[in-house]
């Protein structure tokens, strides 16, 4: 049964005084998955047990006191890893920036293909990782530029950083080389102006999410969110030529506005809608 996308902020994790939510993922609705990026209180308590896995970026240095505990510990910053079961129960001061996705475990099954867990990481000492660093800066820009492929762009950046954290480990490339994920394209060309979902393309093949983003990538040279991209855009060039006005262009073709538009079709081709058109001579 297909993962519901996550109702955060609420409920998500519990402090005693309300940080200020700078942007979060639930508009995009992706499956089983919530990204916040927040500005913490200076001080205060979090008094939570986690029912996801979270992962937690702190972008600032902060000191922490164990409830019940005297002393301070300071805290650089880095990545944690908080797996459902495990708790934060602390003080905190000199609060600042933060970023966290949170993840249900049946989200994590589905990447992986099986129930295994995946390990709790940096919570004494928060990790500095790269790949880490620059998948959530690549969500953060997504959300950003609001999402022109709709869910699948963070969907499959989830779905790398589950299988990055799990390790090596299932089925080898070359047993899901050989698919050409006809299905999935078809589903892409069919509904290219709707918000597709990675969960969506992956059970149309018949595979879990780790397997299918590997599979598609070798069929087609491109990610499923690159694909549909492309699709969108060569729509695009065809209803330019028919003279349609670039908004009901952008509308048809399932971006969200103009802009957007213009920002991925430059992308895409070097050049803007607009100057398309001339050169059309519409």
């Amino acid at each position: 049964m297909p993962n519901a996308p996550l109702p955060g902020p609420q409920g998500l994790y519990t402090v005693s005084v309300l940080p200020r939510f700078l942007f979060g993922s639930q508009r995009v609705g992706w499956q089983g998955a919530y990204f916040a990026d927040i500005e913490g209180a200076p001080e205060g308590v979090v008094d939570h047990g986690h029912e996801r896995y979270c992962v937690q970026r702190g972008m600032h240095r902060e000191d922490r006191r164990a409830l019940g505990r005297r002393s301070w510990l300071a805290f650089p910053c880095g990545f944690s890893v908080w797996r459902p079961g495990d708790e934060q129960r602390f003080h905190w001061r000199h609060g600042g920036r933060s970023q966290f996705l949170f993840i249900a475990p049946a989200q994590v099954e589905d990447v992986l293909g099986d129930a295994r867990p995946l390990a709790g990481l940096g919570q004494e000492a928060p990790l500095r990782s790269r790949l880490l660093q620059l998948t959530f800066d690549a969500l953060q820009a997504d959300l950003a530029q609001g999402s022109p492929a709709g869910p699948l762009v963070g969907e499959s950046l989830i779905a790398a950083l589950v299988a990055h954290l799990a390790g090596p480990h299932g089925p080898s490339a070359g047993r899901v080389a050989t698919r050409k994920c006809a299905r999935a394209i078809e589903l892409v060309q069919a509904r290219f102006a709707e918000p597709l979902t990675l969960q969506e393309l992956a059970q149309a093949e018949g595979l879990g999410l780790r397997q299918f983003s590997r599979a598609f990538r070798q069929a087609t040279g491109r990610s499923p969110y690159q694909y549909l991209l492309q699709r969108r855009v060569e729509h695009a060039m065809v209803l330019i030529g028919e003279g349609l006005p670039l908004a009901e262009v952008a509308a048809q073709c399932g971006f969200c506005d103009q802009s957007q538009l213009t920002r991925i079709f430059q992308g895409q081709t070097g050049t803007t809608p607009g100057r398309y058109r001339e050169r059309l001579g519409r």
